[in-house]
Order: structure tokens, then sequence, then C-alpha cells
């Protein structure tokens, strides 16, 4: 099949599995068994292993390929990855389609933490769990310097909150911060700008759900909310990843210019005809596994060296 082909394939399997039931009038409780269920259909790569373990207090995967775990900690690659799902859905299990392609691309260790949802559990309780879990590693003996954070759509803003307080509190940064499809405007100031029909995934209807049941009237606009509303000085380089066709794509640019504002090392890449967090279809489609090439790139020219900030078109 046609590449061409295969992305109108995707986006109408989105349309028509996933859209309808992400978001109102489904209760979160639905939702959460829907996508689980719709993950358990991922073909994982060959060579790829998952393992359970514990982060601090939090259960999390741990994916590595082959023989990613061979070398001393100290000098592993490690990437922590904090999946999306409007802070209120998803978990390690959904997200596998992707953190295994990830492992397989970077050999790296990638750990994904299993953090607290809301409405159950509200703002800042997931920034707190990310906390802890990158803390952990440091404890663990990995090194700060080999580790990155990477997230998809909200576990992008957990991301950018993650690196603000690991900024403010002093502790080793890490070395590059991957954010996909990121959800780094909680005030959803495009609300009524953009039509959300074109996105196959997306609906400002479960977005609206989601800001009221994470921060449940708390301020949108706190920094570690919204981090397209922060000051983002002196944190690690950072790439942001974004499909032409999402109701984020602003989001990303608002985000990739306060970056610019502070001075930070920022790569905006905007693959066209992409759809939110279409790098799940890693594997099977070949815009996946360029932007799958694009984050080791990334990852390895961070670990390696300073980058500069600039924009990319693909």
């Amino acid at each position: 099949m046609k590449e061409t082909s295969k992305i109108k394939f995707f986006k109408g399997l989105s349309r028509v599995l996933l859209k309808p039931i992400f978001g109102p009038p489904w209760p979160f409780a639905v939702q959460r068994v829907w996508f689980k269920l719709m993950a358990s259909a991922t073909i994982l790569p060959k060579g790829v292993t998952i393992t359970a373990v514990k982060m601090a207090s939090l259960n999390a995967d741990l994916i590595h390929y082959k023989n990613a775990l061979m070398a001393e900690k100290s000098a592993e690659k490690v990437v922590l990855y904090l999946h999306g799902g409007a802070y209120c859905i998803c978990a390690p299990k959904t997200h596998r389609s992707l953190t295994t392609n990830l492992a397989k691309k970077t050999r790296a260790k990638v750990f994904v933490p299993d953090y607290r949802l809301a409405p159950e559990h509200t703002f800042p309780a997931g920034i707190d769990d990310c906390l802890a879990s990158y803390q952990w590693l440091l404890s663990e003996g990995y090194r700060a310097h080999n580790i990155s954070l990477a997230g998809d759509s909200a576990g992008g803003g957990l991301v950018m909150a993650t690196a603000q307080r690991i900024r403010d509190l002093n502790i080793p940064q890490p070395c590059a911060l991957v954010l996909i499809s990121p959800w780094s405007d909680l005030t959803l100031s495009q609300l009524n700008k953009v039509n959300d029909k074109l996105d196959p995934l997306l609906r400002w209807s479960n977005l609206k759900a989601g800001v009221q049941a994470y921060l449940q009237g708390q301020n949108p606009s706190h920094p570690l909310a919204s981090s397209a509303l922060a000051e983002l000085d002196n944190l690690p380089p950072m790439l942001i990843q974004v499909g032409s066709e999402e109701i984020l794509l602003e989001d990303a640019h608002k985000l990739h210019k306060q970056a610019q504002r502070y001075q930070n090392d920022c790569t905006l890449s905007v693959y066209q005809d992409g759809w939110h967090v279409f790098q799940l279809q890693a594997g099977l489609l070949d815009m996946s596994d360029r932007a799958i090439n694009e984050i080791d790139q990334f990852i390895e020219k961070c670990m390696s060296e300073n980058i500069s900030c600039h924009q990319i078109t693909q």
C-alpha cells in the first residue's frame, strides 16, 4: 500500500474507532477501557522486551531492545516517557506501539511510569509522580546527561512541567526534552478559532473535559499547567514534533516561540498531513518512522553537543 493510502487509512481508523469515544459524553472509565482494548491489537517490533518495574511507588514499563541492558547504568541511554491522554485516560500499555519502536530505534532503556490520572488525582499529582520517577532514575545510578524526557500530548505538558520543577529544585537536568504534539496551553486559547473537524483524533470537547477534571478550578495559566506561558530559561534542548492537521498545532508554535523568547535551544518539526500523535503508527507508516528517526538523532546530538534553535518543515 502506498504511503498516501496508508495515511488515509490510519486517519479514517482514528475517526471511526477513537475520536467518537475520546471525550464526552463517555465517562473516563469507559474511555480508559476502550483505549486499552484498542491497544491490545498492537504489533510489537521483534527483539523488544517489556518488563514491569517499580519507579519509587509507581508501576512502570521498562522497555528495551535486545542487548540494551548490557551497559553499566552510569553509561546507559535512558528515555523517561510520559504518555498522553488529556491527563485523564491512557496508560503505559496504550502507548506501546510508540514506546517499543522508540526503544528499538534509540537502543535506550525506555521507562514509562503509570502516573496518577484525573479526576481522581488533580493537578499537580501527575507532575509530582513524573518528578519522582526522574529522581528515582538518578537514585538508581543513571546519569542525568544520559536521560531524555519525552512525552506526547498531555505527556508533553508533563515533560515541560517536570523540566521546570527539576530546574527550580537545582536537580541535575536531563540532556533533552522531546515533545510530541504537546498540549502546552490549557487556557484553550484556540477553542473558538480552530474547527476540530480536521483533526482525526482530538475534539475541543474532550480537551475542555480534561482541563476541568485535571485543574478543577485552578488557574489554567499556571506555568506548570501551560508551559507556553511559562518562563523557559535554562532548560535542556527541546524537540517539538506536531502534525499539520491537529488542533494543537498552534500550541506547538506557541511553545516554540516561548522557548525562543527565553533563548532556549528548540527545534520545531511540522509534519505535513500528520495528525495528533501519528508516531503511534511507527513501524507501519513511513512518516511515523521518520519522526522516530528524528527523535533518535536529536537525542544523540543532545548527548554530545549543544544545538541551536531552528524550525524544520517536513
